[in-house]
């Protein structure tokens, strides 16, 4: 037995990150050694077709006269497999799942791509008023070209991002908590000017919660964040620090839930290229309305980065959603977002003002479920975008169905 873990660990450390690998080692030491143990597992399949009637996200008339007209619809048909399993062992479990998906377009074959995610970690708890999550991702995925406007040369962009999280919640006494989290982060979105563009990011936050008021529990959290980027071809790798307080919410009845935070968040970079304040925060709710009807809210104000351009976004944002619980095999779901952001000194109307991007999506997504095993989900969704920034107006129809044939879970408990 001893000789095969060393052989298990071996090949472990030969084809896994880093991090991962330490979420592993101390879970390891975590562990009790004589404790009931559960397996939970489950494999899946899926396959989906996609029409886009946009596929480069382009205004009819942004590209200048005599090039070719890349505004054109395409279609797609992707496959792909995920794992998921968890491993519990008295108060602590270890859990990974892993995803690929293989993209194939009829037309504009450039953009074929493969996409992956993989998340391993442990969620640890220690007596009963302390617990956490140790976590380490990977994804890889096409960047959608509305978030590129501007660039010149119509082809396949990725972005792939490692992040390593970690959670912690103490529990003072029965009205208090504390809880932290941090995570450091590097994206990396290589385009055909910028090869080797990337952005480093850290980020801690501290909450502290009372939750004396009966069904509401209210607090304030304080946040701090860095980032730097990298590879660009200009001769400036512009960094930004950014802080954030907030007064923080939720409630929970039984028919209805609410989760909000309002606050102030402010970033300044070294070269004073992205420097920008607001009030931030997010507002969601949720209500049964009848037993197969629910309908839920969301608002949201933030800061983020906008690794094309170097800098950063302000996004507003406010949405709807209604569900209906047709049958216990078929539920349907509408939706509209409207979001509003603005890129500071990223403009070219003219070059270094303001550019303001107004866009709205209406959508509607079937799920039939007329197995255990089988899933079936057509969807569609309309998205225009009204924008200060010149060749950045447009507008697409993406309506599709995928197919997901997936396992039971799959339990093993022994002692």
């Amino acid at each position: 037995m001893l000789t095969m873990n060393r052989w298990i660990c071996h090949k472990f450390r030969r084809s896994v990150d880093p991090g991962l690998l330490i979420c592993a080692a101390i879970a390891a030491l975590a562990l009790p050694a004589h404790a009931h143990a559960q397996f939970t597992g489950q494999a899946s399949a899926t396959g989906t077709y996609e029409s886009n009637s946009n596929v480069f996200a382009l205004n009819s008339g942004s590209l200048p006269a005599g090039t070719p007209d890349f505004r054109r619809s395409d279609t797609y048909f992707s496959y792909g497999a995920a794992l998921s399993g968890s491993y519990l062992l008295g108060r602590q479990e270890l859990f990974a799942t892993g995803s690929t998906q293989e993209f194939k377009y009829q037309r504009d074959t450039q953009l074929d791509n493969t996409g992956y995610n993989i998340d391993a970690g442990l969620k640890w708890k220690l007596g009963d008023s302390l617990d956490g999550q140790l976590d380490a991702s990977r994804t890889h995925s096409m960047v959608p070209f509305y978030n590129l406007t501007g660039l010149t040369t119509l082809s396949l962009v990725t972005v792939t991002e490692q992040r390593e999280t970690a959670q912690i919640d103490i529990k003072l006494n029965s009205e208090w908590r504390v809880k932290g989290s941090a995570f450091t982060s590097k994206s990396q979105e290589p385009t055909f000017n910028e090869p080797n563009l990337q952005l480093t990011q850290t980020s801690g936050t501290t909450t502290l919660e009372y939750s004396g008021f009966g069904a509401i529990t209210g607090g304030v959290m304080a946040g701090y964040s860095s980032g730097n980027y990298s590879g660009p071809n200009g001769s400036s790798n512009p960094s930004f620090s950014q802080t954030t307080a907030a007064f923080v919410a939720h409630y929970n009845h039984v028919r209805s839930s609410f989760d909000g935070s309002v606050g102030y968040s402010r970033r300044s970079s070294n070269d004073g290229s992205d420097n920008t304040s607001g009030v931030t925060g997010s507002l969601a709710f949720t209500d049964q309305l009848t037993p197969k009807t629910s309908f839920t809210a969301n608002i949201a104000r933030s800061i983020n980065s906008y690794i094309f351009n170097q800098g950063s976004e302000i996004d507003s944002s406010a949405g709807v959603t209604v569900n209906w619980q047709a049958t216990y095999r078929l539920t349907v779901s509408a939706g509209y977002t409207f979001a509003y952001r603005n890129f500071p000194r990223q403009g070219n109307n003219p070059v270094g003002t303001d550019r303001v991007d107004i866009q709205e999506s209406p959508s509607m997504a079937i799920v039939y479920k007329p197995s255990r095993w089988l899933l079936i989900r057509p969807y569609a969704n309309f998205q225009t975008r009204r924008s200060t920034f010149i060749g950045g107006h447009f507008s697409q129809n993406v309506y599709g169905v995928s197919f997901t044939v997936s396992t039971p879970e799959k339990r093993r408990a022994r002692q």
